[in-house]
């Protein structure tokens, strides 16, 4: 009797191997499934995180250097990111039968796809240029006391006058430098800090004791206010205003030079600072510190005396023409250029030809930009304006 080598499957058993094959696709999109998901989102989140981070760093310095040759800023806002993601698994083949035994072709497949659709809408109208333009609040700059630039670069960066010393953003202030490095030194010792303290503050005028009742006293409790007895023997309502201070230590000679230099009263080691875009600097000794702030625009074009210049703009006087007392921030901030992208890691944007960038190895016009963005994302409005074009950019 002749055997049949190929033959695999009577007809009367008709393909019994295809309930595992059903059953290997069914359990590769269940595990796909289950997984796919939660590593996607994982991925995808710290990849975007990344992505937007890195624009954004680009982005801020490219206006810096846009500043440097009299050009005109523009920032996008990522508004949204829509991430479509999708994940097939299944199987074809071919099917047949060869005097009267079964044969079959089995192909599996696994598809993915990934298309995200990101959405940028420009900073524009009033609100942005108010915020490019406006004093920086003196809350913010007490809240960024904190932050890794120091007490130094935030005063030559963001203050214009301190108790009536200037510091100019288009020139050299040597005397505001010399009292920004005694803020430095103090605050690298430990001498100084600054924060908010709750003062108590009248907030009404005297009141007959007869129109004071029990409802009044906890309507005012749930305010944060009191009833004081006033010494006419009727109320003054009391409240609490939150007001900045500067705090020395003034044990060193430091101390006594940054006292003398800003004309305050000794005898004390606190003292309360007021924005002195609303009111005047003191003429004589002062109780108060005066600060007056400087605008982000105004910051940004400081920052941007840092920048280099290639020797062919400078001769072809493209950028900003250098006055003669250019401020000197090479201690603190300084952008270099090429004519090749740099191999360092770091910052780096191309502009007119030229590559602009911030050395990784710059920690201190590392910390210097990174105190930028802060302010940026301090006063910018959250939202761009209101029917600005938006551009939508599906990616395959």
């Amino acid at each position: 009797m002749r055997t049949n080598p190929t033959a695999r499957c009577p007809r009367r058993s008709s393909l019994p191997w295809f309930p595992g094959v059903v059953s290997l696709v069914v359990g590769l999109m269940t595990m796909s499934c289950a997984s796919f998901g939660p590593n996607k989102l994982r991925s995808s989140h710290l990849n975007y995180n990344k992505a937007v981070q890195q624009a954004q760093m680009e982005e801020d310095l490219l206006n810096i250097v846009r500043f440097r040759y009299l050009d005109t800023p523009v920032s996008l806002s990522v508004s949204s990111i829509s991430a479509q993601a999708s994940f097939a698994v299944g199987a074809g083949g071919e099917f047949g039968l060869v005097e009267g035994d079964s044969s079959a072709n089995i192909t599996p497949g696994i598809g993915y796809t990934d298309r995200p659709t990101i959405t940028f809408t420009p900073f524009g109208g009033r609100a942005f240029l108010d915020s490019l333009a406006t004093p920086i609040p003196l809350e913010v700059l007490v809240n960024l006391t904190v932050s890794q630039a120091g007490f130094e670069v935030l005063l030559r960066v963001a203050v214009a006058n301190l108790n009536g010393i200037r510091n100019r953003f288009d020139g050299a202030s040597p005397e505001f430098n010399r009292l920004a490095a005694r803020f430095g030194a103090l605050e690298t010792q430990h001498d100084l800090a600054a924060g908010f303290l709750d003062r108590p503050v009248t907030l009404s005028e005297p009141i007959p004791s007869n129109s004071v009742d029990a409802d009044s006293v906890l309507a005012a409790a749930r305010d944060n206010r009191r009833f004081e007895p006033d010494h006419d023997g009727g109320y003054r309502l009391v409240g609490t205003r939150t007001v900045p201070f500067l705090w020395i230590d003034p044990s060193t000679t430091t101390a006594q030079e940054l006292l003398d230099q800003l004309r305050l009263t000794k005898g004390t080691n606190s003292y309360e600072m007021k924005s002195a875009n609303q009111i005047e600097p003191p003429a004589g000794t002062s109780e108060f510190l005066a600060v007056r702030s400087r605008s982000l625009l105004e910051a940004a074009v400081f920052l941007s005396h840092g920048v280099d210049v290639p020797e062919a703009h400078e001769r072809a006087d493209i950028a900003r023409p250098v006055a003669t007392s250019r401020p000197d921030l090479s201690d603190i901030f300084r952008v270099r250029v090429s004519e090749a992208r740099p191999r360092e890691p770091g910052i780096a944007v191309e502009y007119r030809d030229h590559w602009y960038f911030i050395l990784d190895s710059d920690h201190a016009s590392k910390r210097t930009f990174g105190l930028l963005q802060a302010l940026f994302l301090s006063l910018v409005a959250q939202e761009p304006a209101q029917g600005a074009p938006i551009l939508t950019l599906p990616l395959n």
